[in-house]
């Protein structure tokens, strides 16, 4: 996010500016690397920011998220962005502590109902929201998106 640490810009209070910036990002990549495809993985906060960017490059063609904040609190800030995601028709794959703080494992089970195309999911027993994204869970984590992205089609 802008602004977060020694990053350059100011932070948007709803992450507008920053999915801009994540679209560029995808784009910069898809036209100086070529790749075969681009997944797009966001944790926390980035990831409804991610979400929204998923179809703004056609060069994306998935998605992961870690600990995506669906909860009521977090959907002051980020729920313009859950409409995004939920209705992108590329794969996605959401992550999340059974002990998350933010997002309780109903309400994710209840918002991914209305997600269209290809919907994994994935709970990690008794992790809460920021121990995910600590160096405990960093190989778990690799692990699973390695294994969403060689599940995506060719």
């Amino acid at each position: 996010m802008r602004g977060a640490g020694r990053s350059t810009g100011r932070a948007s209070l709803t992450g507008s500016t920053e999915v801009g910036d994540v679209a560029a990002v995808c784009r910069w990549v898809a036209e100086n690397i070529k790749p075969r495809g681009i997944v797009l993985v966001g944790s926390s906060a980035g990831a409804p920011l991610a979400g929204s960017a998923v179809d703004k490059v056609d060069e994306v063609i998935g998605y992961v998220s870690i600990g995506y904040p669906f909860g009521l609190m977090a959907s002051v800030l980020f729920g313009r962005h859950h409409d995004a995601i939920l209705k992108s028709q590329k794969p996605k794959l959401f992550i999340m502590g059974t002990k998350d703080g933010f997002t309780s494992v109903k309400q994710l089970q209840n918002k991914l109902k209305s997600a269209a195309g290809r919907v994994d999911t994935h709970l990690i027993e008794g992790a809460g929201h920021f121990q995910m994204e600590g160096p405990c869970f960093d190989a778990q984590m690799v692990d699973l998106i390695v294994k969403f992205i060689n599940s995506l089609p060719k």
